[in-house]
């Protein structure tokens, strides 16, 4: 049976065609690469020499302040570790008070009367007042929609909780 599928693999050949001969050579590949890295090697070094060259009367006056790189000495000439004698930020010296003033300005807006805006006539009150205040005109709109009647006009239904809404 084996020598039934060589006989029929070599049977099957199609002589008009064959690979294309313009494809590119393995070894183009390979040389484009390498001369790529070794054109990167000569380009990395040039730079390294040309920054030590130029770079070098720049920084030949500059003194060092990093703590790791200087010694105790050095660091006393400049004024001391910067770490130690740098003041820490005081942004908030108090922030549990300042919370505590924000929370009680809050609650006094949220349980009192007052002007939002005087030229506008606005006024704020208190939370429970508003509630009362608007649970009465939403009771009111309702009793006047299905009050409507048979005119055409749909009486919300107002689901309980833990209920399924009536249709």
């Amino acid at each position: 049976m084996e020598t039934n599928n060589n006989e029929s693999a070599v049977k099957v050949r199609n002589p008009e065609v064959s690979y294309d001969p313009r494809d590119l050579n393995h070894h183009v590949v390979f040389l484009f690469f390498g001369s790529l890295a070794i054109s990167v090697f000569i380009i990395a070094i040039i730079l390294w020499g040309a920054f030590r060259l130029w770079g070098k009367a720049e920084f030949v006056t500059h003194q060092s302040t990093n703590p790791i790189m200087t010694s105790n000495e050095q660091l006393k000439e400049v004024g001391g570790d910067p770490a130690v004698s740098f003041p820490k930020p005081n942004l908030q010296p108090n922030p549990v008070a300042d919370l505590n003033k924000f929370r009680i300005h809050e609650e006094e807006q949220l349980n009192s009367y007052g002007w939002v805006d005087p030229a506008a006539h606005r006024i704020h009150m208190p939370i429970e007042r508003a509630i009362d205040v608007l649970g009465n005109s939403w009771s009111q709109e309702e009793s006047l929609v299905s009050g409507a009647g048979g005119a055409g006009a749909q009486t919300p239904v107002k689901a309980n909780p833990g209920q399924e809404p009536k249709h």
